[in-house]
């Protein structure tokens, strides 16, 4: 991976294409994106497939739970005509699927979050789908989960692992947030790092990767990270003057929508002369920050959108 902060494309290049499908996997890679961020469920066979809710109702044209559908009848419902009709057609693609795409792009990789808990049987199946690809030691695995965490480490040891988190402290409710982002997104010296030591001793882990609010509303986060010798990669965000503060602060790469924008941040950022703008209001960058997840990533009409807590 390089080393400049890395390009992560939330459910592929979603600002583009409908979320989570091969259409929006491919536009990510061919715009320049490191990882490819995508979530994965166990259908009714048991196999890893690639979609962000329990239910297929948001982003799909067919009702029900994906864990309660066969392949054979997931394979046939149409994923991309709720975003734009020239999607029509779309599925949803298997975690093999995925991890072949990424395979045809030499140096990108996978950020697989698992959804829920899963058992290590599981979880082996679902790694073993990126270990057939070529893609297995250039991705990393992570879940809120920690139970999900450990499973990987189990089964997987050599996958990188990264444990997600909305807040340092596991006490922050959205509540919280939502009613005053500043304080409910600020995090007290030293949690940021005892929660970072506890996840690297207990799971192994790489990366943790906090609520992009987290990291605006207390810089000191990143610092503390590094100091537990991990990553972080903070999700979700979209907009130049929040990645701007994020990388002044030192954050290692950026979930975003809209990886081609930001590679084009990035480039561009690079070729002019460092300097510092002036100083942000905190508060309202906070503010900003923690809506990011609420936000649209386009402009078609998007009802039923996650909340500010899913990655």
């Amino acid at each position: 991976m390089p080393d400049r902060p890395l390009v992560i494309a939330h459910r592929g290049y979603s600002a583009a294409a409908p979320e989570n499908t091969l259409a929006a996997f491919e536009a990510a890679l061919r715009a320049g994106a490191d990882l490819l961020e995508l979530d994965v469920r166990l259908d009714a066979d048991g196999e890893a497939v690639v979609l962000h809710d329990a239910s297929l109702e948001r982003t799909t044209d067919a009702p029900g739970a994906v864990g309660g559908v066969g392949g054979a009848l997931l394979r046939t419902v149409d994923a991309g005509s709720w975003f734009a009709p020239a999607f029509s057609g779309q599925r949803v693609p298997t975690l093999a699927e995925v991890a072949a795409t990424a395979g045809r792009f030499p140096g990108a990789g996978l950020l697989v979050e698992f959804k829920g808990v899963w058992s290590p049987a599981a979880a082996a199946g679902a790694v073993a789908a990126l270990r057939a690809a070529g893609v297995a030691g250039r991705s990393v695995v992570q879940s809120f989960e920690e139970e999900t965490v450990a499973a990987l480490r189990d089964v997987a040891p050599d996958v990188r692992r990264a444990l997600l988190v909305l807040h340092p402290d596991p006490q922050t409710s959205l509540a919280d947030v939502l009613q005053d982002p500043l304080t409910g997104m600020s995090s007290v010296p030293g949690v940021a790092a005892e929660q970072a030591r506890r996840a690297v001793a207990d799971l192994g882990v790489v990366a943790v990767n906090p609520h992009v609010a987290c990291l605006v509303a207390s810089p000191h986060v990143v610092a503390e990270y590094h100091a537990a010798g991990v990553r972080t990669w903070p999700y979700t965000v979209d907009e130049p003057h929040l990645w701007d503060d994020l990388l002044r602060h030192g954050v290692d790469g950026l979930i975003t929508n809209d990886p081609g924008r930001l590679r084009g941040f990035l480039d561009a950022r690079q070729v002019r002369a460092a300097q510092d703008g002036p100083p942000e209001d905190r508060a309202e960058l906070t503010r900003a920050a923690a809506l990011q997840g609420r936000a649209a990533p386009r402009l078609l009409p998007a009802p039923r959108r996650r909340g500010l807590a899913s990655a």
